[in-house]
């Protein structure tokens, strides 16, 4: 999220024509809170960032390309008929930046490559206004940021291509490093708070976050990095529980999670696999609370990784169950013609469903038997223990998380011998102005038989983890020696030799970082040959 002020809107304001709309305000039938009625004092724009991936392929003048499709084809789609793993197939899917915009003006600026496989930068920008009159010309509504080429009966628009392209986009903010394919799409005057996208996020693709390391990083206006966890909301804990279950990687217990992985084929097509778990203790669940209660519901999921539905309903006189379904890749189709528009359900009623195929057959079949193998599983399954009374049990897992990996640590080295030197953190996590951070520290000692000294280095490495445990920003160490002379090395590095039998205690504390941040402390040391230089 970028918010320009002063000078900036200035800038932006007029590299993105919108003193030009500003004059149309009354025509074009906008909610009357927006940045075209009154010039605001600060304008927020929504940059929707990827990398790594193909871009906006195809020529930027043909109806086939993705740029053309992306901002003038909303309604139309190819996806069923080009095949493979997608979302939607109506096309109104991308519907949602225009929609999420006050002013419904967007631009995209893509990385790409052609059909030589050459780079290729594309900009264009679309306005979607209602069709309206304006000084005395009757016009669509649509609007484009573009270049214009005259036909015989009319003017076409095209993107932006190579060098204009990457100079407009550098007026309007979105840039993007030479040789990172892919496509910036920024969402003018949204009001969206990132907080909010971080839950939708969190609450729609938790599966493809779980199961393939998909990876979202927020940056709010004030340039703080949130990070979507799914794992740390007890809402969703359960169902992410009940995924790895049934992708195999949990094994099943008696009476707390049942995997259903050989459903009788339906037309001879395999269905899908289910993962069913116990869900947490009533007491737990807030009655009063006027979000969806998801308890005894079962996550619709097929291959693109997101939640379609959480179908069902709650089962009082049972233990509360969750489930997640994942649909068999070779009903992937069917299951998208299935949806509606909106994408929020399988409908076996849906038009576009084939009766001949039994495609209708195929999809109630999903509904009743994994409706009938949670209710099974109830009938069997271990209500969940009531608490204890020690309020801190929660604490405790969640403290877990932030101290890092536990059991043996690699020998100095990397090797499988025994090491001599021993290694031993003892920190922890306390609240600081604006966040949270490490203090505590580090011991070292050389065996008292080891021959000689030691030359090592010490590495201090505290990080951020995503929810596949990769490592994302790294965090600043500071460390005081006790008792020993050492030379920084670089960051979070530092030079020293030990002796044989010297204990060395290194306080160690880290820079502030965000509280909802799981993080991973790793020290490490390491042999180095040759003397230590004072």
């Amino acid at each position: 999220m970028k918010v320009y002020q002063d000078a900036d809107l200035d800038r932006f304001w007029h590299a993105a024509g919108l003193d030009s709309l500003a004059k149309r305000v009354a025509v074009l039938g906008l909610h009357q809170s927006n940045a075209l009625a009154e010039k605001p004092e600060a304008l927020r724009v929504l940059q929707v960032v990827d990398s790594g991936t193909t871009g906006l392929a195809g020529d930027p003048t043909s109806p086939s390309s993705k740029m053309r499709k992306l901002l003038m084809e909303i309604g139309g789609s190819q996806k069923i008929a080009e095949g493979g793993a997608s979302g939607g197939s109506y096309g109104f899917g991308k519907a949602v930046y225009s929609a999420s915009s006050r002013i419904a003006v967007v631009f995209v600026y893509s990385r790409t490559l052609d059909r030589q496989g050459q780079p290729l930068s594309l900009l264009m920008g679309c306005a979607y206004h209602q069709a309206h009159e304006f000084n005395g010309q009757r016009t669509s509504g649509r609007g484009f940021f573009g270049q214009p080429v005259e036909l015989a009966h009319a003017i076409r628009y095209d993107a932006f291509t190579g060098a204009d392209a990457d100079r407009l986009a550098g007026e309007l903010d979105l840039v993007r490093d030479e040789d990172d394919v892919g496509t910036t799409i920024a969402i003018v005057d949204c009001p969206l708070s990132m907080e909010d996208i971080k839950r939708g996020v969190e609450r729609s693709w938790w599966p493809k976050i779980r199961r393939d390391n998909f990876r979202v990083t927020l940056v709010d206006e004030m340039g703080q990095r949130l990070h979507a966890r799914p794992l740390q909301d007890p809402e969703l804990r359960p169902f992410i529980d009940a995924l790895d279950v049934a992708l195999g990687r949990s094994p099943e217990q008696s009476g707390k999670s049942r995997r259903k992985a050989n459903f009788h084929r339906v037309d001879g097509r395999t269905i899908g696999q289910l993962g069913l778990f116990v869900m947490t203790a009533p007491e737990e669940i807030d009655e009063q609370s006027d979000k969806e209660d998801l308890r005894d519901r079962i996550a619709l999921v097929r291959s693109p990784g997101m939640v379609v539905q959480y179908y069902g309903k709650r089962q009082v006189s049972n233990p509360p169950v969750v489930g997640v379904f994942l649909a068999d890749d070779g009903i992937d189709d069917i299951l998208r013609r299935s949806e509606p528009p909106e994408h929020d359900r399988w409908d076996a009623n849906a038009d576009r469903l084939d009766p001949a195929k039994n495609e209708r057959e195929i999809v109630q079949a999903i509904h009743s038997r994994i409706w009938h193998e949670l209710r099974t599983f109830q009938k069997t399954a271990r209500p969940p223990e009531k608490s204890s009374g020690n309020k801190f049990l929660q604490l405790e897992r969640e403290l877990a998380k932030l101290f890092g990996p536990t059991g043996k640590r690699e020998p100095i080295g990397g090797g499988k011998g025994e090491t001599p030197v021993s290694l031993r953190p003892d920190v922890r996590i306390i609240q600081a102005s604006g966040g949270l951070k490490m203090i505590g520290k580090v011991l070292l000692q050389l065996k008292d038989d080891h021959e000689g000294d030691l030359a090592v280095t010490l590495s201090l490495r505290l990080s951020s983890v995503d929810e596949g445990g990769h490592h994302i920003d790294p965090i600043a160490v500071s460390a005081t020696f006790d008792g020993a002379t050492a030379t920084t090395q670089g960051d979070g590095e530092w030079h020293l030799a030990l002796a044989p039998g010297e204990k060395v205690e290194i306080a160690v504390e880290s820079a502030i970082y965000e509280s909802d941040w799981t993080v991973e402390f790793v020290p490490k040391v390491t042999p180095v040959d040759g003397e230590i230089q004072p």
